[in-house]
């Protein structure tokens, strides 16, 4: 069976921790912040993905999304992301359900 957890004795982690993804995220998104609605409070999509025993990510899936065009962003730089280090239950590595949120800044507004 091919079964994901989603709570493990040890998560997954990305290299160099949380800080280090999310400066990953930030250095590597590309559009345009027009784009990104003012509407919006907190302009994010969250992206879901598996982490498999070796630590490559797989399945990648965008669970609440902003507009296609930021989607599609969010799902390119998940699918950028080195290794991870696998998470494990009773000292296994195994594959682990994760979501992160991918955070899309505005564009300044002139006046």
């Amino acid at each position: 069976m091919d079964i994901a957890y989603d709570v493990v004795e040890e998560m997954p982690e990305f290299p160099g921790g949380m800080s280090a993804l999310m400066d990953f995220i930030r250095k590597n998104l590309n559009y345009d912040k027009s784009l990104v609605p003012e509407t919006v409070v907190i302009p994010r999509v969250i992206v879901q993905f598996v982490i498999d025993e070796e630590g490559n990510i797989i399945h990648p899936v965008v669970v609440r999304g902003l507009n296609p065009a930021l989607d599609e962003e969010a799902l390119r730089v998940v699918k950028l992301m080195p290794k991870w280090k696998p998470g494990r239950q009773s000292g296994k590595p195994e594959k682990v359900r994760y979501a992160i949120p991918v955070t899309f800044e505005r564009a300044a507004k002139v006046s």
